[in-house]
């Protein structure tokens, strides 16, 4: 069978299976709509290109782009979107503002894709202190900072602190308002063809302060809206089957969202761990789940460095049910 022909027969298999998903698993048709909020990052990438393939037309699933994780965030509060996709500390700092959430699904495991990065003569421990850190106040930007100051042996004040939006790393950096910055994928990339040299990055964080990508949903949406949850996750692994099988695809698809050549749209993923139905079985089952201990110690860590006050995690944060109980084909 030649490479055309085998491409052509994936891709209907893939279409065919999201097809099958967008309609007919969304249940009773007077439920209300359920809208989730995320913004362009390679872990959302099922999201989109679950959107982009036509599985939520019947407006039963409703996509509200934003700029960042914390606008997501914000979303969510605000009641404008039923669920999330978030950084597990974004959950975390939305649950300690006093909304009730449940994790629902975990999209992906940072292992490098979150970085600082040097300029050049900044590369030696002697030039950090004073240093212009760059770095976003949400919770992502404020962790890896905070990972990076006691791996580097340094205090917040041997620093000086730069604050910065997502969409203002790449601008900081070219106009020289940053020696040092917090950034992450595809920015990280792109500074690092540009002569940027990586310091530090996710894959060092200890395994109980992981930066985790998860679909989070406010508890008092979720009763109304059950099936339209069951098929957005069973829809995230038949996305993240269609970007293994297809990735040129989904490249096409991705690139204009990630603001990336085609070509470049792939190496997006790389220092991400996609998890997938088996991984998310293993992480949010069990009394307690592993990702309830990992949110845990999490917490404790925020907490102890400033950036989370002391909180008491609810023990149903992380919620298995509406995973598929076998694995979807």
């Amino acid at each position: 069978m030649n490479h055309q022909r085998r491409a052509w027969l994936q891709r209907t298999a893939v279409l065919g299976a999201g097809a099958a998903l967008a309609p007919g698993l969304l249940g009773c048709n007077d439920e209300p709509p359920l809208t989730v909020a995320y913004h362009p990052w390679p872990g959302y990438a099922p999201l989109k290109l679950a959107d982009s393939l036509g599985w939520w037309d019947d407006g039963r699933l409703r996509g509200l782009p934003t700029g960042s994780a914390s606008a997501s965030r914000v979303a969510l509060a605000e009641g404008r979107a039923q669920a999330a996709a978030l950084t597990l500390d974004e959950t975390l700092l939305a649950v300690a503002d006093g909304l009730p959430l449940h994790v629902v699904a975990l999209f992906n495991l940072s292992h490098g894709a979150d970085v600082v990065l040097a300029k050049p003569g900044f590369t030696d421990r002697t030039r950090w202190v004073g240093a212009r850190l760059g770095h976003e106040t949400g919770a992502v930007g404020e962790l890896m900072t905070a990972s990076w100051l006691e791996y580097a042996g340094l205090r917040a004040e041997d620093v000086t602190g730069v604050h910065l939006t997502a969409d203002e790393h790449l601008s900081a950096w070219k106009d020289g308002r940053v020696d040092l910055l917090v950034t992450f994928e595809p920015t990280a990339s792109r500074l690092e063809s540009l002569g940027a040299k990586r310091l530090f990055d996710s894959s060092q964080l200890p395994p109980e302060r992981p930066i985790a990508d998860v679909l989070a949903i406010r508890a008092d949406a979720w009763p109304s809206r059950r099936a339209a949850l069951r098929t957005l996750v069973r829809q995230i692994f038949a996305a993240q089957r269609h970007l293994m099988t297809l990735p040129v695809d989904a490249a096409y698809r991705l690139a204009p969202w990630l603001d990336v050549p085609h070509a470049a749209a792939m190496r997006t993923f790389s220092g991400l761990r996609l998890t997938n139905w088996a991984d998310n079985r293993e992480w949010l089952i069990g009394q307690p789940a592993p990702l309830q201990r990992a949110a845990e110690g999490l917490a404790s860590f925020m907490g102890r460095v400033n950036i989370l006050r002391p909180l008491r995690l609810p023990e149903d944060l992380v919620v298995g049910s509406a995973l598929p109980a076998e694995e979807p084909r």
